[in-house]
């Protein structure tokens, strides 16, 4: 199963209504970012919807005739954060219009963004804009298909692309992917609730495929061609891939030519074509509190550790760091291919919830400081010595790893199946969800889903039963008593561990562990 969500609730939050009563909230992260605020009669109305069409569902907490007290409520923040966690892992629920429509929803009223027409723009990594109308409530396919199709895509190529929320620095000019949208939110909001002084937050179109014969697809069609040259040129320029001083002068003259499909050629040759670079972060390999940065293509993951930082050895059953002096980038890196990754899972660091200085939200009137959650993304890797070794990465970009990783593996199981990306527009429908707010009022809002989507009735009839879903490429499960228990600091967890299976895993049989 893809894993698209994980939930956190780090805190809870006591507001007044307007007749003077208190009442509590509780702050919904999702993949380490504030998503909602949502009481707890909300969610018991999503847990009743939900009943309705499936079973069987996680249990959930139940309701108490008296007020809570602090430790009480701190059990009841637990086991929300559970629930929750525990329903995204079910594709039958996370998939479905209830879910996802609830999620959509609670954004637009947390966010006190009204349903009406706006025009949003989305970039290109060279700045060039394209601006789409509609209502602010769209979700993210939406928008994603309507950009496609205003520059020119074809049907059968816009799932090689993604909406990216990219951080720029004016001072700097550093570029951070921050997160890769998904279908239970709104571009227009998410992008709008990233407010940060001296930086710009803006909605990119990136390439979102990883294997080399989808880029020989791409490279075939006049509009995707220039898409990835745009996006080619951008990772030239910043040293996303590397090249010597005598290449980047060849890829300046093909550049002035205009020489689109001959820069292409040269530039897929070089070293870190096609990757997506992460900002610093830590990592227990080789030694615990190793500064590295990390990269992710070519069907693996990259630690790299710079020349200058103080770890020059290796710890024993790692597997070997290689030397490596590029153009730009001189120090030692490990590669780990994604078939030899058993299994990974992301935690959030209760506790360790870090807000950037600069960072602000306005919620309720008032300028509130954004919580970005500090993740853990730790995989079981198969070591050349044949042992099966945890290595695990410290990152505000941990949940973007992970989807990274998904969707690569996920891609390289539909190309060996031979099945078809999906095409847009395929098979969607848009429907009415109807959303409990806060105060009790009701609002309405229309969502869209399409082929992997599940128990859908549309007011046409036209949306696909369970019989058209496409096949799952993940097995989500709990596997401490399968798997070896993962060496973990000593410090509060997520409600849920929650491992993702790599179904891609090569070499190994369950056998034999």
């Amino acid at each position: 199963m893809y894993i698209k969500m994980h939930f956190s609730i780090p805190e809870t939050v006591d507001r007044r209504d307007p007749k003077g009563s208190v009442y509590t909230v509780y702050e919904i992260h999702i993949n380490g970012v504030r998503h909602c605020s949502l009481r707890y009669r909300q969610l018991h109305t999503l847990h009743e919807k939900l009943k309705r069409e499936f079973h069987p569902l996680p249990s959930f907490p139940p309701k108490k005739l008296m007020a809570l007290s602090l430790a009480q409520l701190e059990e009841r923040r637990l086991n929300l954060e559970k629930y929750l966690q525990l329903l995204s892992q079910d594709p039958r629920v996370s998939n479905g219009i209830v879910f996802n429509g609830f999620l959509l929803a609670a954004q637009q009223e947390t966010a006190s963004e009204k349903s009406e027409e706006v025009d949003l723009d989305v970039f290109l990594m060279n700045d060039s804009k394209t601006t789409v109308r509609g209502l602010t409530i769209l979700q993210t396919e939406e928008v994603l298909e309507k950009v496609c199709q205003q520059l020119g895509v074809p049907d059968e190529f816009v799932y090689y692309f993604a909406l990216f929320l990219v951080q720029r620095d004016e001072t700097t000019g550093k570029v951070s992917i921050l997160r890769k949208l998904q279908d239970y939110e709104s571009p227009y909001i998410s992008q709008k609730s990233f407010v940060r002084k001296n930086a710009s937050c803006k909605l990119v179109l990136r390439k979102s495929s990883w294997d080399s014969r989808i880029d020989d697809q791409l490279l075939k069609h006049k509009v995707t061609l220039n898409l990835l040259y745009i996006q080619t040129l951008s990772d030239v320029e910043r040293g996303w891939v590397q090249a010597c001083p005598e290449t980047r002068r060849q890829l300046a003259h093909l550049q002035s030519r205009g020489a689109k499909e001959e820069y292409m050629e040269m530039a897929r040759q070089l070293k870190d074509y096609g990757y997506i670079h992460f900002d610093p972060c830590t990592c227990d390999y080789p030694m615990t509190n190793t500064n590295v940065d990390v990269l992710i293509g070519g069907r693996e993951l990259i630690i790299r550790i710079p020349a200058e930082n103080p770890t020059n050895h290796v710890v024993a059953g790692a597997a070997a760091l290689e030397s490596t002096s590029g153009s730009e980038f001189v120090g030692k890196e490990g590669k780990f291919k994604v078939t030899k990754m058993r299994c990974w899972r992301i935690m959030t660091l209760a506790g360790v919830v870090e807000a950037e200085e600069n960072s602000s939200e306005i919620i309720d009137g008032e300028t509130t400081v954004i919580a970005d959650s500090n993740l853990e993304l730790s995989f079981e890797y198969l070591m050349p010595s044949g042992e099966l070794q945890w290595v695990t990465i410290v990152s505000s970009q941990a949940i973007l790893i992970s989807l990274c990783l998904q969707t690569m593996v996920e891609e390289l199981l539909r190309l060996r199946n031979e099945v078809p990306i999906k095409r847009a527009g395929e098979k969607s429908c848009t429907t009415q969800f109807s959303f409990k707010k806060r105060d009790g009022s009701e609002m309405i809002i229309p969502i869209r889903s399409g082929l992997h989507s599940v128990n859908l009735k549309s007011h046409d009839g036209n949306c696909p039963d369970n019989k058209s879903m496409t096949s799952r490429q993940y097995s989500v499960r709990k596997l401490s008593e399968k798997f070896v228990v993962v060496n973990m600091r000593d410090t509060s967890r997520a409600a849920e561990n929650v491992f993702v299976e790599n179904e891609a895993f090569q070499e190994l049989k369950d056998d034999d562990l």
